[in-house]
């Protein structure tokens, strides 16, 4: 009898990330990414193989990777999909019908960079493997548990009822991948655990976790709140895209490309990448060379871009201890924060003593598990 496949999907403005799991074992069987969707010297790498096509959309990257597991095609019996925003209507992982995906449509103006990728990939799995289901698994989803007080904004309550701006959360399949690893690496049960976790990559944000449920997060009506992150500002004083819209005359447009595009770490130091940082800010990185020379201005706007990015991180720390009252691990995930030990340990000086984890970022087997448990319960 054939195996039986799930195939786990990570859509992105630009990529496609895939992995297959065998769905008995859950063992990996293949990954890979597409990426440059839509722009030149377009790329699929699958088992470290690169092969060079030009991909105009993730219609035809999803098409394309469907082509590359022709051999078990017809064995893939469930798409799993993260969908980033889900609302206070998906607070679950969902099968995923044309009826469903009508419903989520909505959501592609609070994440406009994601959910419309992910949506395309839905509809690509239902034309190029019509006989899978399709599961969507939501990252607004692990902070249903958040309490009113933390979700709501100062707002008249009528901009919650009518238009449901509050705190929705984000990264959080990767903080409950998080959270029920260190249950694992610490021998207790995650009910039993006060855990702030950290995701820090290309977005970062922070969960303050309490008996094993998500009571506070950095992220907010949509991801840019909160952290400093690679091109995102992070929270500003609400009134600065009111100032740049009358002062400097710049379109509503301008000014979102301008807070999630042209901010950040990389607004600050004209760098996007925190090794590059790193080393102008006279740290040596390991395996890592900058070739060209630093001056002393941009080693000095280095390193105030550095304590601006660990300032913020150390001040939820702080806020999420005092919320949390004990806090039994402090967990680092995502590119930086699994890599990069000299901002762990930036963070975590002058902090109270805390045990630290380290737990590689696995969002594609979170996905697999709860799509395959919802599957088994259908």
């Amino acid at each position: 009898m054939p195996n039986k496949y799930i195939l786990v999907i990570n859509a992105g403005s630009a990529t496609l990330k895939f992995k297959v799991f065998e769905l008995e074992t859950l063992r990996l069987f293949k990954s890979g990414i597409v990426e440059r969707i839509g722009l030149i010297n377009s790329f699929i790498l699958l088992d470290e193989q690169k092969e060079i096509y030009e991909v105009e959309n993730h219609d035809e990257a999803f098409k394309l990777v469907v082509s590359k597991l022709a051999e078990i095609k017809n064995e893939i019996i469930v798409v799993g999909h993260r969908i980033v925003h889900g609302g206070e209507e998906f607070t679950r992982p969902t099968l995923i019908t044309k009826a469903v995906s009508q419903r989520l449509k909505k959501y592609d103006q609070l994440a406009p960079l994601h959910n419309p990728v992910s949506m395309r990939c839905v509809a690509a799995s239902f034309k190029y493997l019509k006989n899978a289901k399709n599961v969507g698994v939501f990252d607004t989803a692990f902070y249903r548990t958040l309490p009113e007080y933390a979700y709501l904004y100062a707002l008249p309550m009528k901009y919650y009822r009518q238009y449901g701006i509050r705190r929705y959360g984000f990264h959080g399949i990767s903080h409950q991948y998080m959270a029920e690893q260190a249950s694992q690496e610490m021998n207790k049960s995650l009910g039993q655990l006060n855990l702030i976790t950290c995701h820090l990559g290309s977005g970062c944000s922070i969960t303050a976790i309490k008996k094993g449920q998500a009571v506070d997060t950095s992220m907010g009506f949509t991801p840019l709140e909160g952290l400093v992150m690679s091109t995102r500002t992070g929270s500003i004083d609400p009134a600065i895209p009111l100032f740049l819209i009358r002062k400097c005359q710049m379109s509503e447009e301008q000014v979102n490309d301008l807070l999630n595009k042209h901010s950040g770490i990389f607004g600050l130091s004209g760098t996007l990448d925190m090794r590059e940082l790193l080393v102008k800010a006279g740290y040596k990185v390991a395996g890592f060379t900058f070739k060209g020379r630093v001056s002393a201005k941009e080693g000095q706007l280095a390193r105030l871009t550095l304590e601006i990015f660990v300032y913020n991180i150390k001040k939820y720390i702080g806020a999420y201890s005092a919320i949390l009252g004990q806090v039994d691990a402090l967990v680092f995930s995502g590119g930086i924060g699994e890599r990069s030990q000299i901002i762990r340990q930036l963070i975590t000086k002058d902090l109270p003593k805390l045990k630290t984890l380290i737990i590689p970022a696995n969002e594609e087997l979170m996905i697999v598990q709860e799509a395959k448990k919802l599957i088994t319960n259908l």
